[in-house]
């Protein structure tokens, strides 16, 4: 099949449309991990809202705080077997927490515009899990090898990654 002839002002249209697209994906990729940044400090004031410091904290606040640092501490070591560096890992875990900020918002909106019937009780919960959520799925994930693992020289056999994870060899 034939391709039709382009014009100048078709390559004018496609170079537009290409430059915004990347303006955009990188307004996006700069966005994201300062929501994250936002979304994370307004979680960790509005749990210290009257400021009595560790006292104040409720049981919930203080499950979602250990949990959230045993995820964290997943995350540092998914990264490392992926061979994520530092700022890396640090962008990914913005990113996805700016994500997390910006579904959290967009409820906060809802519930504010519609009067949803959810409990105010209930709303802290809703969105430190929205959270915790986001962190534990923003860990690098492949299949791993097993089988290699298992070998009788298991000790000296590094576990292999089946799928590559592409975001890391950029």
């Amino acid at each position: 099949m034939a391709k039709p002839p382009v014009s100048l002002l078709v390559i004018f249209d496609s170079g537009l449309t290409y430059g915004l697209q990347k303006l955009l994906l990188f307004s996006l990729a700069c966005l994201l991990p300062i929501l994250g940044t936002i979304g994370l400090f307004a979680a960790y004031k509005s749990c210290f809202e009257h400021g009595g410091g560790i006292l104040e904290l409720s049981r919930f606040e203080l499950i979602a705080f250990f949990l959230f640092i045993a995820l964290e501490r997943r995350f540092t070591y998914y990264c490392q077997l992926f061979g994520y560096s530092f700022w890396q890992g640090l962008i990914r875990l913005f990113s996805v927490l700016g994500v997390a900020s910006i579904i959290v918002g967009a409820g906060a909106l809802l519930h504010g515009h519609f009067m949803l019937p959810i409990e105010p009780i209930l709303l802290q919960p809703l969105w430190l899990g929205s959270y915790l959520l986001a962190l534990y799925l923003c860990a690098p994930a492949a299949l791993i090898n097993y089988t290699a693992q298992n070998s009788p020289c298991a000790a000296a056999v590094e576990p292999t990654l089946s799928t590559p994870d592409m975001e890391s060899k950029s």
